[in-house]
């Protein structure tokens, strides 16, 4: 088969891949994105944040997903072991901006940004999975993939984007793939019917539940569906038995957690559980020469501040407009692309930082005594707020909540 050839060479079709080579190639960028499955397909990270509702509206898609899926406008936190609870609105945060966002069955959303991304003119390749990144001198310069039918096929472009995911595709080549000390969990979850949820404005809640075993997700979607998970220590994963399904332990997790026992009291399994380990991790390096890292391809942090899809669809445009620029000047070195890792790094530290010290247990206090300032600094935390030059109510939450190292 012929090489393929172009500018940008994106490497997976998840929310980071898609969003990136639609915005490349809607400002002219020869762009061709290579993803292994075909979609639809299932996919963990169903709860955006508003910071990802600006760079939706940038591609035009507000309409098309405001009228696929539920509203979001806050976040319930509660605690299974004292009976608190806070809500906290998006319109709370310090910063004015989209006090929106939305529940996404991943399924779904992923064919969504994936469809925008060939509509604004990307060359989308599916069933084409990246098995090796070509280098020359040091440099990235394209990579072999396999398609379905068996057949390989080799891509040249003058930069990779690695949008693999959890794949890591070039984390795993180099070996920079490292867990994140004390942030060890493994996620349980699955999809019910008529699961519980508040009337008005709170129905589209993302509900975030602390209990004894790490925490639960109750993700509302639009009609009478909901994701539920617990992201639960190993020490209590070590308490399943030997021959116990995980639809038996889940029911046994949930039972200690009297606000999601309570939610799923008449709700009905609708898909099997299933169990995802090794989730937290980073890599020393997320660009190098001739390629860089969106989305969990450099690391990811924990699902429970929506980190995951807020890096991804954010990070994302920010690659973008420096990936744009780097071909501009005709220099797509590391050097190039530091400035765009290092903000990374900090939105990542600060989600990092206040996860840890909610797993300490050194924030539930804070944010369920509802303290003004503390509210509006985790509002706009939620609402994604994490980019970019420190305001003093953010350096001041990152002093008090430092991520471990």
């Amino acid at each position: 088969m012929e090489p393929i050839r172009c500018d940008v060479l994106v490497l997976g079709g998840g929310p980071a891949g898609a969003v990136t080579a639609a915005l490349l190639a809607r400002d002219g960028v020869d762009v061709t994105l290579l993803e292994r499955a075909r979609f639809p397909r299932f996919h963990l990270g169903e709860s955006l944040a508003p910071a990802a509702t600006v760079v939706l509206d940038e591609l035009g898609l507000r309409d098309t997903i405001d009228g696929r899926y539920l509203r979001k406008q806050g976040v319930a936190v509660r605690c299974a072991r004292t009976g608190r609870q806070q809500r906290f609105r998006y319109d709370e945060a310090f910063e004015p901006g989209p006090a929106l966002a939305w529940q996404v069955p991943r399924a779904d959303f992923d064919d969504v940004l994936l469809r925008c991304a060939r509509q604004h003119g990307a060359e989308v390749l599916e069933g084409h999975a990246a098995e090796d990144v070509i280098f020359q001198d040091g440099a990235a310069r394209g990579v072999i993939a396999r398609r379905q039918d068996g057949r390989q096929v080799t891509a040249h472009a003058r930069l990779v984007v690695d949008a693999t995911g959890h794949d890591a595709l070039l984390a795993g080549r180099r070996g920079d793939r490292h867990p994140i000390e004390g942030m060890e969990r493994t996620a349980l979850s699955a999809h019910f019917r008529n699961v519980a949820r508040p009337g008005g404005e709170a129905e589209g809640d993302l509900e975030l539940i602390l209990f004894p075993h790490g925490w639960i997700w109750n993700i509302p979607f639009l009609g009478e569906v909901s994701s539920v998970g617990a992201l639960c220590a190993h020490t209590w994963m070590r308490a399943r038995q030997p021959a116990e399904a995980l639809e038996s332990f889940f029911d046994r997790t949930v039972e200690d957690a009297s606000f999601a026992r309570e939610a799923l009291a008449a709700a009905t399994r609708l898909t099997p559980v299933l169990a995802h380990s090794g989730l937290s991790w980073r890599a020393n390096r997320r660009v190098g020469d001739g390629w860089i890292t969106v989305g969990d391809a450099g690391g990811f942090t924990d699902p429970l501040l929506c980190a995951g899809t807020t890096l991804a669809i954010v990070g994302a445009a920010r690659a973008a407009s420096a990936i744009r620029a780097a071909l501009d000047l005709g220099d797509v070195s590391a050097a190039r692309f530091e400035p765009f890792a290092r903000d990374l790094d900090a939105a990542s530290d600060l989600f990092l930082g206040t996860t840890r010290s909610l797993y300490a247990d050194e924030l539930s206090e804070v944010l369920l005594g509802g303290a003004r300032a503390d509210r509006r600094a985790f509002a706009s935390i939620l609402a994604g707020d994490v980019f970019g030059d420190d305001p003093p109510w953010r350096a001041g939450w990152r002093e008090r909540y430092a991520p471990p190292r």
